[in-house]
């Protein structure tokens, strides 16, 4: 499993998308990333930027299980991401953004797929 706290390393970055995914081999595969093409923020506050947070679980076999996708602002997307590393979550957040509609649908449609 990645060390939770090489993910510190990440909140020094102000990257719009976040994915967290299991592996085969029992480890988490995180990466980050930012918008090809960036659009304007949506939806944020004082506290922070609005997200769409995708998130899900896996059964015994490896099958994905409560699939479920929702928007929240987050202060803190890197530490909101290592509590549900914890907790056996794993997924997708992402800024919102004009622009990032589609991604979210397409990667949601794909688990919802699996």
């Amino acid at each position: 499993m990645t060390e939770l706290t090489e993910l510190k390393e990440l909140l020094n970055n102000d990257c719009d998308s976040y994915v967290f995914l299991p592996t085969e081999d029992e480890t988490i595969h995180v990466q980050a990333s930012e918008y090809k093409d960036k659009g304007t923020k949506l939806d944020g506050s004082p506290m922070g930027d609005c997200y769409h947070i995708i998130l899900f679980r896996e059964d015994e076999e490896g099958a994905l299980v409560d699939v479920d996708k929702f928007e929240g602002i987050l202060t803190a997307p890197v530490e909101y991401i290592m509590r549900m590393i914890k907790e056996d979550w794993f997924g997708v957040v992402c800024r919102k953004t004009t622009t990032s509609d589609e991604f979210v649908n397409n990667v949601f449609a794909k688990l919802q797929e699996v």
